[in-house]
């Protein structure tokens, strides 16, 4: 039936417009020389088609000012596609750490919609690697107002970035106040001794360790990097090595990242006879290449007892490379260029060709010879350098 209606409608169409084009018709309007002619058929034909056009306004405008039309639904549903293939795009580059990608995805999805709690997260997270601080603090306010229930986490967070920012006294000024009311949660302990650790304020990551071990908050997976780094200050904040060692865990004493982290801070300070003596205990419990090299660079009040120490470790590790550039740099603050010649010789007899120690012991060797005024063999091992 409704193929006969539509037949018939076109056949009538046809027909009008055979007899459009046929008949000269009559004027409608005439301007100058400039007239405008139809027919009834024309005539039907042009009403026909304003009042189709005026009722299509009508129907769009109708659906606009309701709210619900296929027009604005087709444009949600593009703006809700564009806004999870961006989200989609910010994911993974935040994922594969490429951070202005990640951002610039983000802030798309954002202008089509609402990015959510994991979105504004993210954002916040790309914009803190690229250092943008006001798109970070944006993100962040947002991600609080979507979930409230999570506002003190998100706090945490902005805080612990404002520590890597180097902004730990205002994270101080905050946090310090909570615990002396004891009223920091755990997280909270753990950014007020990351924010002592960045102004190196070693006497109150003191005050702060009965909270930490209290809370059992002494653990690598909470801190991190920063774990050997938050030991290495507090055995510094001990008035003497013996106490700093009786403190010590058993299973730190032959942890060398954080021993060289506190030779290091005591080299920081000045205290170079303390940094000798925990290299020695360290090694005495566990040999440790860097350990090892750090002593010959690590010079105290007393070198000829470190050169005897370090000669009696070579009895018992006689090939020890690191060992041997240990006392060869001991011999030249000795001024027994001509020993530490010899020492430098025999690690480079023990290093293969393709060792990129050597290159040092080179420039060690070419120094060592020029000072015994041996200026072709120092020119030859620079060379090599």
């Amino acid at each position: 039936m409704r193929l006969l209606i539509a037949l018939f409608v076109f056949l009538l169409a046809v027909l009008g417009a055979g007899y459009w084009l046929n008949d000269p018709g009559y004027v409608l309007v005439r301007l100058g020389d400039i007239a405008a002619e139809t027919t009834l058929w024309g005539g039907f034909l042009i009403l026909t088609a304003a009042l189709v056009v005026l009722r299509l306004f009508y129907v769009t405008l109708r659906a606009f000012l309701r709210g619900s039309s296929w027009l604005l639904g087709w444009s949600g549903q593009r703006k809700a596609k564009g806004l999870h293939a961006h989200s989609e795009k910010a994911t993974i580059a935040l994922v594969q750490g490429k951070w202005l990608l990640a951002q610039q995805h983000f802030i798309k999805a954002q202008k089509l919609g609402d990015i959510g709690f994991a979105g504004n997260l993210g954002l916040a997270r790309a914009a803190y690697e690229l250092g943008h601080k006001d798109v970070q603090i944006n993100a962040l306010t947002s991600a609080k107002t979507l979930s409230p229930d999570n506002s003190q986490s998100i706090s945490n967070l902005a805080m612990a970035w404002q520590v890597a920012q180097d902004e730990s006294e205002e994270v101080i000024e905050i946090l310090e106040p909570l615990h002396a009311a004891g009223e920091c949660t755990h997280q909270m302990h753990i950014v007020l001794a990351r924010a002592y650790l960045s102004q190196q304020r070693w006497l109150d990551v003191k005050a702060l360790w009965p909270s930490l071990e209290k809370q059992k908050l002494l653990k690598k997976e909470l801190f991190d990097k920063d774990f050997e780094h938050l030991w290495a200050a507090r055995l510094l904040a001990e008035a003497n090595i013996a106490d700093a060692l009786k403190m010590l865990p058993k299973a730190l004493k032959s942890d060398a990242a954080m021993l060289t982290q506190w030779v290091d801070l005591l080299l920081l300070e000045g205290k170079e006879d303390d940094a000798v003596a925990v290299i020695e205990v360290a090694l005495a419990a566990d040999w440790d290449e860097q350990l090892v090299r750090r002593y010959g660079t690590t010079h105290g009040s007393d070198i000829d007892a470190q050169l005897v120490q370090a000669k009696k470790w070579l009895k018992k590790n006689t090939n020890d490379v690191a060992l041997l550039m240990t006392l060869g740099h001991l011999a030249i603050v000795k001024r027994q260029v001509s020993s530490a010649r010899d020492y430098f010789e025999n690690a480079l007899a023990q290093t293969a060709e393709s060792d990129p120690v050597r290159s040092e012991i080179y420039r060690e060797l070419g120094r060592a010879c020029h000072s015994l005024g041996d200026s072709q063999r120092a020119l030859q091992y620079l060379l090599k350098a």
